[in-house]
């Protein structure tokens, strides 16, 4: 053969090829129509094809058809706008069939409703997965997806792969998209969707994270009449106050709650998740017990009982820390309990050792109850410095109102650890019993102290005042009144008991009996403990126990000053009246209103 001929034969060889290599544009029947079937019979969806159609033979059988829209019947799902890319079966197509291979849609905008999809008929879509083939491959690219009945739920830049080469093998799904701002990924899903079609359980995996969340899941699915799915799962969140501030998600003190863990078995159905054996990390605390979220009510209900060694309860109080402004006086900003009761909480909480903030608790039964705009918070038993602690807490919003109460009692407290804890001074010892009870409402903390009411007792037995020996303060001022008031600190004075009894009322407490008896002296308390002001006006009267009754108190003490800078001070005028040299500068009786004085008197 002479190389003219070669040559001729080369040319031509080269213009097929490239003419099979070259997408050719059809028009709008044909092809498109072929396609349009073979997607309706395939896969129950209706193609339109608005733009133009494209074909090539080489490398590979492929079609693009350009302002496709894909939609179920119903009107579940709808894709508009993009382009549609397939790689065609040799096979089928030498026999003059379409049967696509893989898909590939890019930039288009899928519409879709959540309850249309719970009703279309996967099983039928799925069925005879063995006997008929599928494409093996849906590429998504640079689209998007809006919900007509999710809320918030839209998303933005989704890429996505979802491939299923063979029945024996799992569907798998993988992607990614940007949701509230922020790039959640779907690093891998698996299940066996013509399982889950024949009424058989199907094997499954899920892992999906989130900037401040991560879900891992696998187990086994199973549809049928009864959905239901169990296995093992892991939820991680770096800060559920930033997880819930992202999502949008309402979680009971999820305003107030860092980092968080749950992980253990799990089943989940149509009315329940639930966690049989649940190992919780709260913090740097770990929790074991049950726990649970029921659907089927009007409000998702979280119901669980856990235990703990340690648990630090700091982060749910830490709203009280908010009451006061920097200045020390009473926040007027408003209180909101929304961010607390975005879901109802029935829970029930064990500690071996509890901390609220500088207080412990030991062997700690608590509980917590959160419904729409009321939070309980109850203590059935702790033990607390050496003694026993019982209380209950509830807050409730209406109408831009917040309605306080609390109540309790303790007995056999320690009270000089308490304060130390607490971190006030050690000004006194003894073992503390007693009750109290506190009820406010307002907008606002400084509302509610204004129009608080209650009543609280305490009764200490078998302690010392420290930093003031009354017994020596009485002999001093019996020798030398006016000296006494210079040096009366140091010491201690030893007692049996000492009780008082406050009743408050708009937000102002009276001291209606106060005593303390010991071995040699007594002492009456009298005044006020102003709750507004956070200040105190209280005298207390010392005397000789065997002071007849009714006789004034040899020595007097005011204390008085803000709560926080307590003062105790002598009377100076008392003891100047028993000095006897500066008695008759001080009148026994008061010159009524409106008459003269006497110019001088003599003694």
């Amino acid at each position: 053969m002479s190389r003219r001929v070669v040559f001729l034969i080369a040319l031509i060889s080269l213009a097929v090829l490239g003419t099979a290599a070259s997408p050719w544009t059809l028009p709008g029947g044909g092809l498109s129509a072929e396609l349009k079937e073979h997607v309706r019979s395939r896969y129950g969806l209706d193609l339109t094809v608005r733009g133009r159609s494209t074909f090539a033979v080489l490398p590979i059988p492929r079609v693009k058809f350009e302002n496709v829209v894909l939609e179920f019947p119903d009107g579940a799902l709808k894709a508009e706008g993009g382009t549609l890319r397939g790689e065609l079966r040799i096979l089928p197509l030498l026999f003059g069939r379409i049967d696509l291979s893989d898909f590939d849609l890019t930039e288009t905008r899928i519409t879709a409703s959540a309850q249309k999809l719970q009703a279309v008929k996967w099983t039928e879509i799925f069925k005879d997965r063995a006997t008929e083939t599928h494409a093996r491959r849906l590429v998504l690219t640079k689209s998007s997806v809006r919900w007509t009945d999710l809320k918030d739920s839209n998303l933005d830049g989704l890429n996505a792969i979802v491939r299923w080469v063979d029945p024996s093998e799992p569907m798998t799904l993988s992607g990614s998209a940007q949701w509230r701002d922020e790039v959640v990924s779907l690093e891998q899903a698996s299940v066996f969707p013509d399982l889950l079609a024949a009424n058989k359980i199907s094997p499954f995996s899920l892992t999906l994270s989130a900037p401040s969340a991560r879900l891992t899941a696998e187990g086994e699915a199973h549809l049928g009449d009864g959905p239901r799915i169990t296995g093992e799962s892991t939820i991680k969140t770096a800060s559920v106050r930033d997880f819930t501030r992202w999502s949008g998600m309402d979680l009971p003190f999820g305003s107030l709650l860092r980092a968080l863990s749950i992980s253990g078995d799990f089943s989940l159905d149509r009315r329940r998740l639930s966690w049989p054996a649940v190992a919780i990390t709260l913090g740097s605390d770990k929790l074991e017990g049950t726990l649970g979220v029921r659907f089927d009510t009007e409000r998702p209900v979280i119901a669980g009982t856990l235990a703990a060694v340690t648990l630090n309860l700091s982060d749910l109080f830490a709203p009280f820390n908010q009451t006061r402004t920097s200045s020390g006086a009473w926040s007027e900003e408003a209180i909101n309990l929304a961010g607390a009761t975005g879901s109802d909480l029935d829970l029930r909480l064990s500690a071996s050792t509890a901390s609220l903030g500088r207080l412990s608790l030991d062997d700690m039964a608590a509980s917590v109850l959160i419904q729409p705009g009321r939070i309980e918070a109850s203590i059935g038993r702790a033990a607390f410095y050496d003694g026993t602690l019982k209380g209950r807490l509830s807050l409730a919003a209406q109408n831009g109102l917040v309605d306080f109460k609390s109540q309790g009692t303790f007995s056999g407290v320690q009270i000089a650890p308490f304060l130390a804890a607490a971190g006030e001074p050690r000004w006194i010892t003894g073992r503390a019993q007693g009750q109290f009870s506190f009820d406010g409402q307002g907008r606002n903390p400084a509302d509610v102290i204004r129009q608080a009411a209650g009543r609280s007792s305490i009764e200490l037995t078998d302690g010392e005042l420290l930093g003031i020996n009354l017994e020596d303060a009485l002999r001093r001022v019996e020798k030398r009144p006016l000296l006494a008031s210079l040096n009366w600190k140091g010491g201690r004075t030893p007692f049996a008991k000492a009780e008082a009894q406050v009743v408050m009322q708009d937000g102002i407490g009276e001291i209606v009996e106060g005593k303390l008896k010991g071995p040699s002296v007594q002492a009456q308390l009298r005044g006020q403990v102003l709750m507004v002001d956070r200040t105190l006006q209280v005298t207390a009267g010392i005397a000789s126990v065997t002071a007849p009754a009714g006789q004034s108190p040899a020595l007097a003490f005011d204390v008085t000053g803000d709560w926080d800078n307590v003062t105790v001070s002598p009377q100076v005028r008392s003891l100047i009246e028993r000095s006897g040299a500066a008695k008759p500068l001080f009148p026994s009786q008061r010159v009524p209103a409106g008459e003269q004085g006497p110019q001088a008197t003599a003694q």
